[in-house]
């Protein structure tokens, strides 16, 4: 507390954040009467003084308009405030920015036509090496607050979070930022950050949705109709698979087997081990293992075997680039059964494609040259419009066109079809017994298996198909 005057009281508060003034009235007359009779205690010159004591102590935040009004009007015995310092402006929290969805949520993936798929949930946070999963965001700077005699009130500093990782994410050399380490699936476990190379769930059904993930999967039970796996790395499912799909790069190990309700259930660039195969189509880049293949169109650019306690191939088509054993092949009922080795299964549907490509062309040649005669007559006998003299013109570079494309697919035919003439490598093994209704194709040769034969090799000799022992 401090007198500026006899009659004038200057206090601040404890922090220092704010000023009062009180004025003390003198005995005598009352300020009423000293109004009346013009004789104020506090004229422009003695207010002027008071306001520059005042200010000798108070820096920041003087109400100066206040002060004169209190002077002027003699407002005694009243403590009133008349300076207000400056808060300081506390430093905002730094955060940590991650750069995936960390409360993934199951949403249905919505299509074109305003329909939602319940088979895609995006349950997965695919990330890549390298990809940066989170950063540091530093504090904001704060800003220092006043008292109202001027000295400085420190702001509160932000708080500098830390950023917490484990397994395949570094924190680079800036310590601003995590980057995977791995292609995985990130999540943020127990507050850190970590990325997994392996995506673990019970079953692929309606609570998981479909995958898509960049590295390997394992289905403790089943893959259920209808939903699909797609991987970067391995698949391993430790029950069936059942009408459902997966692709991969990896290797494929389905343990309890395989029903595919005749439509496309694997496309792999790996390996297939499974115990069975049933009414699905397989195409897989290296080698297939079974222990049985039922009514299927199965097809391996590198070997099938299929051995076990059964050992069976029965119904359909397997195509494999160079070999194919089995224990048995075909059944007592005579069904018809294909086995085509020596020849890369892509190779095969090339040829096919090829061959439909060259048929499609030369009925739309004819059709063309049909049309040319029409119009040919025309022309000789001075009948052809402006109109038909348009369309002649068109259909002549038509036909070039399609003259020159078909040479092109012809070429490619021949060269293909050379190449599976010459082919005399692959073997198809039989440990026990091939039944009459099964049909081998090596190369670009047929045998028609008529009686029953026991365990023999089938492989190409001379541009024939024939039969050796096992």
């Amino acid at each position: 507390m401090l007198k500026i005057s006899p009659n004038i009281i200057l206090d601040i508060s404890r922090d220092g954040m704010n000023g009062f003034i009180t004025l003390v009235q003198d005995e005598g007359n009352s300020v009423l009467e000293r109004k009346s009779q013009g004789d104020l205690k506090y004229n422009q010159i003695h207010i002027e003084k008071i306001i520059n004591q005042v200010k000798d102590i108070i820096k920041v935040g003087l109400k100066e308009d206040e002060l004169k009004r209190l002077l002027q009007n003699e407002y005694y015995g009243e403590r009133t405030c008349i300076a207000k310092g400056i808060e300081p402006l506390n430093g905002k929290d730094g955060y940590i920015k991650y750069h995936f969805d960390v409360e993934k949520k199951l949403i249905p993936k919505l299509l074109e036509d305003d329909t939602v798929d319940y088979r895609e949930l995006g349950i997965i946070n695919n990330v890549k090496k390298g990809d940066i999963l989170a950063e540091l965001v530093p504090p904001l700077e704060g800003q220092n607050g006043y008292k109202v005699t001027g000295e400085p009130v420190p702001y509160k500093k932000g708080k500098i979070p830390r950023l917490r990782f484990g397994k395949n994410v570094r924190l680079l050399d800036n310590g601003m930022y995590l980057a995977s380490e791995k292609d995985g699936l990130v999540e943020l476990k127990d507050g850190r950050v970590i990325v997994s190379e392996v995506f673990e769930v019970d079953n692929v059904d309606n609570k998981v949705g479909n995958i898509d993930f960049n590295g390997t999967v394992i289905v403790k039970e089943n893959v259920l109709n209808g939903f699909q796996i797609r991987a970067e790395g391995d698949v391993e499912v430790r029950g069936v698979v059942e009408g459902a799909y997966i692709e991969n790069n990896g290797d494929i190990v389905v343990k309890q087997g395989i029903q595919g309700y005749n439509r496309l259930t694997i496309k792999t660039k790996g390996n297939v081990v499974t115990k069975f195969v049933e009414n699905a189509i397989l195409d897989v880049g290296r080698n297939i293992a079974a222990e049985a293949i039922m009514h299927s169109q199965v097809s391996s650019k590198d070997s099938i075997t299929v051995l076990g306690k059964r050992g069976l191939i029965v119904g359909g088509v397997c195509r494999a680039g160079r070999e194919i054993r089995a224990n048995t092949i075909g059944s007592t009922m005579a069904t018809v059964t294909v086995l085509e080795v020596g020849v890369d299964p892509n190779t095969k549907l090339r040829i096919e494609e090829l061959k439909n490509s060259i048929d499609t062309i030369e009925d739309n040649l004819g059709k063309i040259t049909k049309s040319l005669v029409l119009l040919d007559n025309l022309k000789k006998t001075n009948r052809l419009n402006d109109e038909k003299a348009r369309m002649y013109v068109r259909l002549l570079k038509t036909k070039d066109s399609l003259l020159n494309e078909l040479q092109k697919l012809k070429d490619e035919y021949e060269i293909i079809k050379v190449n599976m003439d010459n082919v005399n490598r692959g073997r198809i093994k039989v440990a026990e017994t091939v039944y009459p209704g099964v049909r081998i194709i090596i190369g670009s040769s047929t045998f028609y298996v008529r009686d029953e034969l026991e365990r023999c090799t089938f492989y190409r000799d001379g541009g024939e198909i024939r039969v050796g022992p096992y």
